[in-house]
């Protein structure tokens, strides 16, 4: 029998909480009982968001011309609303169709991209404009991840 067995679940909440996050991730895979009070507790998640907003991402324009901007004040960490990192970025802001919890959405021709410009991370998703419109949705504080729909126009 391992030792950590007859520890309460609130010991064991506190002791896995000192973890660092990579370890904490990593803990989830040595027992299912680590796992439930990981996730049930959402020790991972409180480590991974960020303790402060740096800025917000505004929509503004109509909808067949959205021009997304990000906005801070000028002591917080530099986000740039500039995606020259991308491959397949042309320099317009045109492709940014939807934005949520810090991530973009963009789209060229025959890919979606869902962009996390604090990172310069992204990934590029298989899309067909069959008459439908793309949108992403994304709470940090719910989950890690991210979703996108496909809506009839």
């Amino acid at each position: 029998m391992d030792k950590t067995e007859s520890l309460p679940d609130d010991a064991l909440a506190q002791i896995l909480r000192r973890l660092p996050p990579r370890d904490l991730a990593v803990s989830r895979c040595v027992r299912k009982a680590w796992c439930v009070i990981v996730d049930g507790r959402r020790l991972l998640l409180r480590k991974m968001l960020p303790h402060a907003v740096r800025g917000l991402f505004f929509n503004y324009g109509d909808r067949a011309r959205p021009r997304p901007r990000f906005f801070a004040s000028p002591s917080s960490t530099r986000i740039d609303s500039d995606l020259s990192f991308l491959p397949s970025y042309g320099g317009s802001s045109t492709g940014l169709v939807d934005h949520c919890g810090g991530l973009l959405l963009h789209r060229d021709r025959r890919t979606l991209c869902v962009i996390n410009p604090a990172t310069r991370r992204w990934e590029d998703l298989p899309w067909e404009d069959d008459g439908c419109d793309a949108y992403l949705v994304f709470d940090p504080a719910e989950s890690p991840h991210y979703q996108v729909f496909s809506v009839p126009r």
